[in-house]
Order: structure tokens, then sequence, then C-alpha cells
């Protein structure tokens, strides 16, 4: 029988054989980053060394960094403190709940955040008083759709807002240039372990240099006094393990983009109704939006399950529903957001997989056709 294939990379990626061994390699000592004896100075030391690790990955200082429980966490204090946020509808859950009372700006048809509301919406509160924060994800984990950063980044300078990105799912796929866009008015960046092949229960906020952050856990002043409680040693290990490792597997993901154009010209040449919802716009080349006209999503994830394929159908949070995304219907697709699936590859997946489950819509489509 074969083995059932993971394609919900976007959701958790699989543990990066690196990152499981480094965290083997540290289990059994005392650890605490605190403590002041031998012990405690080489747990110190682990995470400094993953601090550094990420930071090359994302080409910035690595004093910015703090280690968090995860992305929801990161983004959750990087939106402390602020009279007003302005944000994008089809932000992740972490952002929008934070904030429930942000102002939440459209997007295009294709997911694109739209700059002139932005700006307007900028206006308005600049009028009100009180300090802004602009929350943009740098990618949908959803769609996989790219935002504009560098023109984020002009407006947010221009009126001299704060920025904050949510770049969990921009991490390990796309470059990142903290630094660089620090000097255009960056503030703050979330990250995630598990998105990149890390442990799960881990995450980072990245903070420009002589920006301060509102302490969400108060406590023992760990992190540089700005995330209190005893640091996740194996995690944060872990997180730096996989952040390293992603340049192995540079080679493997320069077919990403080969294998998602042959997945979709597939499934159009079979049936041209099933559509790509982001269209031709700029995404990361793991991650395939797809419209399924004649199945509902919840039907489609169900039954590429049995038939041995893991997709899903957006977001994988807390509810392990299959349920109607905001972000699809943000985009305009009515009543058809319910017939949207996710499809997100990574290291572990081969061509052969893509093509494998090319082949299982196509079938399952059929039957639905027919019926």
């Amino acid at each position: 029988m074969r083995q059932p294939i993971y394609l919900d990379y976007n959701a958790s990626a699989p543990l990066r054989p690196e990152a499981a061994e480094c965290i083997r390699a540290l289990m059994g000592p005392a650890r605490n980053p605190s403590s002041i004896h031998s012990f405690g100075r080489n747990a110190k030391q682990i995470v400094e060394k993953a601090r550094t690790q990420l930071a090359e990955l994302t080409s910035g200082d690595q004093n910015g960094f703090m280690f968090t429980s995860g992305g929801t966490e990161a983004n959750n204090t990087a939106l402390l403190g602020f009279e007003k946020v302005i944000t994008c509808i089809t932000e992740h859950d972490a952002v929008l709940a934070a904030r429930p009372d942000a102002e939440k700006i459209d997007v295009s048809a294709d997911g694109e955040i739209n700059l002139v509301e932005l700006e307007t919406q900028i206006q308005k509160a600049k009028n009100g008083g009180g300090e802004i924060v602009v929350s943009v994800m740098l990618v949908n984990n959803e769609t996989g759709r790219i935002q504009p950063i560098e023109k984020l980044l002009e407006i947010c300078q221009f009126y001299k807002v704060v920025f904050h990105s949510d770049m969990v799912q921009a991490l390990g796929k796309i470059p990142i240039y903290l630094d660089k866009w620090s000097e255009s008015g960056l503030s703050m960046a979330s990250f995630s372990a598990h998105k990149i092949g890390g442990p799960p229960g881990v995450g980072a906020l990245w903070v420009a240099a002589g920006r301060q952050v509102t302490q969400l856990i108060k406590g023992g002043g760990q992190e540089k006094g700005r995330r209190s409680g005893t640091e996740n040693i194996y995690g944060i290990a872990g997180f730096g393990a996989a952040a390293k490792s992603v340049a192995n597997w540079k080679s493997h993901a320069k077919n990403w983009i080969e294998w998602r154009s042959n997945f979709v010209l597939k499934l159009q040449r079979a049936y041209p109704e099933i559509q790509v919802t982001t269209r031709d716009a700029q995404c990361v080349n793991n991650t395939i939006s797809l419209l399924l006209p004649a199945i509902p999503a919840q039907i489609a994830v169900m039954s590429l399950d049995m038939d041995g394929f893991a997709i899903s159908s957006g977001a994988a949070c807390s509810s392990g529903k299959v349920q109607e995304s905001h972000v699809i219907r943000a985009m305009g697709f009515g009543v058809q957001s319910s017939h949207v699936v996710r499809i997100s590859f990574g290291w572990e997946n081969t061509e052969d997989d893509i093509s494998a489950l090319a082949d299982a819509i196509i079938a399952l489509y059929k039957r639905f056709k027919e019926k």
C-alpha cells in the first residue's frame, strides 16, 4: 500500500532531520540560560547560536530576535500598546483576533491589499491622534499571495507610522531582508519554527533597533526584558537548526515553480473551470489555492485524504474544522468560497507526489461531474 502523501506544509512542515538531531543531542543536562554556572552559560550559548542562525536566514540583526511560543504570540506581542491598528482583511486570525478593533483594508480579486484605501485609513487615523501600527503579512497562509512590502514600507515611512509584518509563511520560501527593510520603516516581524521544519511551540518576534515592545508575559525579564519565562531551549535550538538547514534545500525548492505550473496545467486541460484563486498574481511557489467549482472543499479534503493525500481547505487553526475561508470570501468568490482547497508542498515532496495529486483530483472531479 502506498504511503500517504503530505501536502499541507503551510499548516506545519515535517520536522527536518537536522532539527531532530540537534534536539536529541541536547537532551539530558539541566539547561537554564539565566543560571550563571557553566550549565547556564552553555544554555545561553545555545540560545544565542539559534539567534544567529535566524539572523543569517533573514539578513537581520540577531539582537532583534526575541523567542516566543510561536507566531501567534509574536503577533499578539507586536500589536500590544498601540491605540490604533490598521491591518488587512485577509490576515491570519492571530492578528485579527488579537485586535478585533483594527481597521481592516480590503483586497483585490487576486488578494493584493488596496494601497489607496490603506493610505486613506492612515490619514484618518492620524487625524485622531494616538500611536498607529500597520500590520500586513508578507505571504498569505491560505493563498501564498506575496504582498508588495516595498510599497507598504514606503507608505508607512511617509506617514511616520509603525509597520509590522507577519512573515511566518515567507520564511524559507522567499528572501527576507530585515536590516534593509528596517531602514525603510520595518519595525517588527513575526516568525514560527514549525512552518520551516522546526518543532512546534516556538517562534520569534524580530524588533528593529531602538523599538520597544510591550511585554505580553511578565516575570523574570528574560529575552532582554521583552518576554519573561525560562526559554524553551530544545525548541529554540531546533528552530535555529531548521533555519540553517533551509539553505541545504534551495536546489530542491528551485523545482517548485515547475511542479506548480505543471500541476495547474494538467488540471485545467482536463477541466478548464478549475482555477487558481490568485490567478497570475505573485505567490510563493509551494502554495496553490485551488477552486473546484463542482466539489465542496469539505468533501474534496476528506475524499482525497481517503485516497492518501493530505491537503486542507485553508488555515489550520484550533477548530480542526473544514469551514469557509474569510480570505477567499474577501477576494470576491462569494458562495464559491466553500469550494476552495489549499495544496502546499515542501522539502520531502517529489514531482511524482504533485502529479499523483492532480490525477486524484481529476478522478474525483470526474465522479462529481458525472453524478
